[in-house]
């Protein structure tokens, strides 16, 4: 990828650590940011995190603008949610204030970078798919028109329901009914990037240190300690890395269909998997096809994130 190709990272960061990785392997990497809004639940604390760490990480950084998008998935009503457990109370600090609170501002904002920056935009989406639904629903077309749209998220080699996924069904639906070639990163995929003790070890090194990556050395900690998880998985920083690199992966076109409800709900089917397509009364009205993950280079990846504690 061109380092220059502007992009915008849409993040659910306060719960796994991977998001909190994924943004400084996305400034290691110099990639052109031009924006951040946050999803999921307490999205302005979410994004009181995500401008601190571009703030403390500096190199122009600190001016990439922050936007609190949608909390509430959207089958469910507004509410109030509770204190994400990475954040602090310094994070209030004026200087991590985001531009905005309203929700429906952060939707504005990745529509008119869509329409500014065109084919040289692209959108990498690392949590529940909310914001990209409300994109949708203004401009269904929007997002097929840039130069690519990356999300981490869904599994489609495997009977495997996702978190971003699960956690907004019917974002997730409008999302791939709507978006025409999607890059998607399954968790069938991302879940080969855990940590080795090595790696782990040498991230803890820097938990006294004041600068970002100390800072994102004691969340890990906190999650650690929250998760009772031996070490992180690069679920997120693959999407950050495929959009500067895409040969880490090995894709697939299919076509691909998210099932919102029953015991299944959450699912995001791969139709060509099953043997006997041939036999369903639908085979000739297929989803859209995307381009999904089928196999990472694991090696490559985690050498590539551990250059940002080096």
């Amino acid at each position: 990828m061109d380092i220059r190709r502007k992009v915008i990272i849409d993040t659910d960061i306060g719960d796994d650590i991977d998001d909190a990785f994924a943004l400084l392997l996305a400034m290691n990497l110099d990639l052109d940011i031009i924006g951040v809004t946050t999803v999921f639940k307490n999205t302005e604390q979410r994004a009181r995190m995500a401008k601190k760490i571009l703030t403390d990480f500096e190199k122009g950084y600190e001016n990439v603008p922050v936007y609190a998008g949608h909390g509430t998935p959207l089958e469910e009503k507004a509410r109030e949610y509770d204190r994400l457990y990475q954040f602090s109370e310094d994070l209030y600090d004026e200087k991590y204030t985001p531009i905005s609170t309203d929700p429906d501002d952060a939707v504005s904002f990745i529509i008119e970078s869509c329409i500014k920056y065109g084919r040289d935009l692209t959108v990498i989406a690392l949590g529940p798919f909310t914001n990209i639904a409300k994109v949708i629903e203004r401009d269904p077309e929007i997002l097929s028109n840039i130069g690519r749209f990356i999300i981490m998220g869904g599994a489609f080699f495997s009977q495997y329901v996702d978190w971003n996924v699960m956690c907004d069904p019917l974002a997730a639906k409008v999302m791939f009914d709507n978006v025409k070639d999607i890059h998607a990163l399954g968790a069938d995929v991302t879940h080969k990037l855990e940590l080795d003790t090595k790696d782990d070890a040498a991230i803890d090194k820097f938990k006294n240190k004041k600068d970002v990556r100390g800072y994102i050395t004691r969340l890990y900690g906190l999650w650690k300690m929250y998760t009772d998880k031996a070490a992180a998985v690069l679920h997120d920083p693959l999407a950050v890395y495929y959009a500067y690199n895409p040969d880490v992966c090995t894709m697939q076109s299919a076509p691909i269909s998210v099932v919102t409800d029953g015991p299944a709900r959450g699912l995001t089917l791969n139709i060509i998997g099953y043997n006997k397509i041939r036999m369903n009364p639908y085979y000739k009205s297929l989803p859209n096809v995307h381009t999904v993950a089928k196999a990472v280079e694991r090696d490559l990846i985690i050498k590539e994130f551990m250059k940002c504690f080096k």
